[in-house]
C-alpha cells in the first residue's frame, strides 16, 4: 500500500512539474515573441516597429524594459525621434556606442564643445575620425569631413556608422553643389539600412534639392510620425519651404509660429519670411531679412542658402539699379 502511495505521490508531483512548465512556458511565450520582433526591428532600425514593441512593452509588460537589449532599444528610438535623454542615461554603461549617441544628442544641439569633449572619450579610433567628420560638415567644412570620412575603413565600423559615414558623404556633396555623387553615396547607405530614419530624411533633403515637390510632400508624413514633436530647427524649415512651395498656407503660419517660440528658431523664421518675399520679388525687403536671419543663430547648412539667396537678392537689386540709369 505505501508503494503504490508512493507512485501515486511522484506520479502527481511530475503532473505539478508539467504543469508549471507548460503554464510559465504560456507565459514567457508572448514576451519572448515581442523581444523577436524588437531585435528584427533593431537589426533593421525600423522606427515605426520599434515605436509598436516598446508600446506594448510599456503596457504590457514592463519588466521587459530591464532587459538589455530593451533598453538599448528604447535609447535609440528616443535618440532618433529627438527626445529628451540625459547625460546620466546614456553614460551609465562604459560603452563607446552609448558615448557615441551623446555625442549625436550633442550635436543635434549644436553644442559642440561638449560634442568633442565626448567624442574624446570614445575608444575607438575609426569611430572618433567619423565623429570629427560629422563635426566639420556641421562647421561647413565639406572638404575637410569628407576627406576624414573617406579615410575610414568600413571593416572598423559598426553597421550603423557605416550608414552615418555614406549619409555625411552625401550631405558634404550636397553642400558642394554635387547633387548626383551626393545622390550615389545616399544609396550606399540605403543599401545598408533602408529604413534608417537618417537614410529617409536624407532622402527627403534630396528631393528638396531637386525640386521633386510630390517625393518630398509623400516623404514627410512618415518623417513626421517619427520625429513627433521634434523641434529641430532644420527640418522645421524644410517643411517651411516645401509648404511655401506647395501654397500650404496653413501648414506654412504654422511652422512659423513654432519658430517664433525660442531665440534661436526667430533667426529661422526672419530667413523664411525672407525667402518668401524672394519667391514674391520684393528684393529689398528680402535683402533686409536675410541680412537680419544671417546676423542670428544659423546651422552651416541653413547659412550657406541664406547666403546664396542673398547674393542672388543683391544682383537683382544691382540690375534695377543699372537699369534705372538709363
Amino acid at each position: 500500500m505505501k508503494r503504490k502511495k508512493m507512485k501515486r505521490s511522484r506520479a502527481k508531483i511530475k503532473i505539478k512539474i508539467f504543469l508549471g512548465i507548460v503554464v510559465l512556458s504560456l507565459l514567457l511565450a508572448q514576451p519572448s515573441w515581442h523581444l523577436l520582433r524588437i531585435r528584427s526591428a533593431q537589426d533593421r532600425f525600423d522606427v515605426s516597429q520599434m515605436e509598436s514593441e516598446m508600446t506594448w512593452v510599456k503596457q504590457k509588460d514592463p519588466w521587459l524594459a530591464t532587459i538589455p537589449l530593451v533598453r538599448d532599444s528604447a535609447l535609440w528610438l528616443s535618440l532618433n525621434q529627438g527626445q529628451n535623454l540625459t547625460d546620466q542615461e546614456l553614460l551609465a554603461d562604459d560603452d563607446d556606442k552609448y558615448r557615441f549617441w551623446l555625442f549625436q544628442l550633442k550635436l543635434q544641439k549644436a553644442q559642440l564643445t561638449e560634442a568633442s569633449q565626448i567624442l574624446s572619450t570614445i575608444t575607438s579610433s575609426s569611430t572618433q575620425i567619423l565623429g570629427q567628420g560629422l563635426i566639420d560638415m556641421a562647421q561647413g567644412k565639406y572638404d575637410t569631413a569628407s576627406q576624414k570620412i573617406n579615410s575610414i575603413s568600413e571593416r572598423n565600423l559598426s553597421k550603423e556608422e557605416v550608414v552615418l559615414k555614406r549619409l555625411t558623404l552625401s550631405r558634404c556633396l550636397l553642400g558642394q553643389g554635387d547633387e548626383t555623387e551626393a545622390e550615389k553615396e545616399w544609396e550606399k547607405a540605403k543599401n545598408v539600412a533602408p529604413a534608417h530614419p537618417l537614410v529617409v530624411e536624407e532622402e527627403f533633403d534630396l528631393a528638396l534639392v531637386k525640386a521633386d515637390w510630390k517625393k518630398a510632400e509623400s516623404l514627410l508624413p512618415q518623417i513626421e510620425k517619427w520625429r513627433g514633436s521634434d523641434s529641430n530647427l532644420d527640418f522645421q524649415a524644410k517643411k517651411a519651404l516645401l509648404y511655401l512651395t506647395l501654397g500650404q498656407t496653413a501648414q506654412w503660419e504654422q511652422v512659423l509660429a513654432t519658430l517664433s517660440q525660442s531665440s534661436e528658431g526667430k533667426s529661422y523664421q526672419t530667413y523664411l519670411l525672407g525667402v518668401q518675399k524672394y519667391q514674391e520679388g520684393e528684393w529689398q525687403t528680402a535683402q533686409t531679412m536675410l541680412k537680419e536671419s544671417l546676423s542670428g543663430q544659423l546651422s552651416s547648412a541653413l547659412r550657406r542658402d541664406a547666403n546664396q539667396a542673398l547674393k542672388q537678392v543683391n544682383e537683382r537689386l544691382g540690375a534695377e539699379t543699372a537699369l534705372q540709369k538709363f
